[in-house]
This record gives structure tokens, sequence and C-alpha cells, in this order.
């Protein structure tokens, strides 16, 4: 379950102004704050249902833009990347060797912009 809280955020943090304000704001409360459809149902007055349904359209929404856009892996991509150059040059070791993969994973990720 946290990962999917996780990857909601994460959706919502790159894809969300593309997403109705309703739509942001129940993301925000359930993801962010930890509310239950009841608590936000009550909040908006409306039904839990109504919710639910407008909750699940957003998801939705989030993973079709991910699908099509795929800025969020492009992002754990080039922050995966940048992690591995960093434990590579940081290395008490520090060969050329080290400093060819750095330079082909740079390369890389200048290629992914």
């Amino acid at each position: 379950m946290l990962q999917k809280v996780e990857r909601m955020v994460m959706l919502k943090d790159f894809y969300g102004p593309l997403l109705t304000d309703k739509q942001q704001m129940v993301l925000n409360l359930y993801y962010e704050n930890d509310w239950s459809l009841s608590e936000i149902a009550n909040n908006m007055k409306v039904s839990r249902q109504a919710i639910y349904d407008l909750l699940k359209r957003a998801e939705k929404s989030l993973e079709g833009y991910e699908t099509s856009l795929s800025l969020v892996g492009k992002f754990l991509r080039t922050r995966k990347q940048i992690i591995e150059v960093y434990a590579l040059l940081n290395s008490p070791t520090l060969d050329k060797q080290a400093i060819e993969e750095s330079l082909t994973i740079l390369k890389d990720i200048a290629e992914l912009v």
C-alpha cells in the first residue's frame, strides 16, 4: 500500500496541474493528508461513492499521463543514475574505469534530456 501512496503522490506532483481542482484536492486529502473517503465526502458535502469515483478517475488520469509521457519513470531512472555516478566518483579507489563508467552514465542522462 505504501508503494501505491508514494507512486500516486509522485504522479500528482508531476501531473497534478493537468487535473481539475477537485481531483487535485481529493488526491491531496486522501494520499497526503491520510483522510478517509468518508471524511472527504463529509467535508465536501457529497456522497462517499462520489469521492471514490472522483478518486479513481483522477488516479486513472495520472496513470494515463505517465503512460503517455513517462516523466516519473525518466526522473526515477535519472536519479538512480546520478546516485551511481556519485558512488563511482566518491570511491576511495577512484580509477580510470570508474571515471569512464561515470562518463558513460552521464552521457546516457544527457541523451534523455
